[in-house]
């Protein structure tokens, strides 16, 4: 049986603010190193999970994006030149 990717629901900010989270620990330096490498996997885990986030996001943005030529425009072109 696959094991449950207990963060998979999670919103972007959610996942970004446990990843936070567990770098201040990281940071804290309170940890045996079982602990401390357990949190990192962790914390490598929540990142991976964060760039695939932002990566769709940046094609959804691209997708949604006019380009250069787009027809957006050409009808601000056409506007100007009626009011001439």
């Amino acid at each position: 049986m696959p094991k449950k990717n207990p963060t998979a629901a999670l919103s972007f900010e959610e996942l970004y603010s446990k990843l936070q989270a567990i770098i201040e620990t990281l940071e804290g330096g309170n940890l045996t190193l079982d602990e401390a490498l357990a949190l990192y996997e962790q914390g490598m885990a929540l990142a991976q999970q964060c760039n695939v986030m932002l990566d769709q996001a940046e094609l959804r943005i691209q997708e949604l994006a006019p380009g250069p030529s787009a027809e957006i425009t050409d009808d601000l072109d056409a506007f100007d030149e009626d009011d001439a």
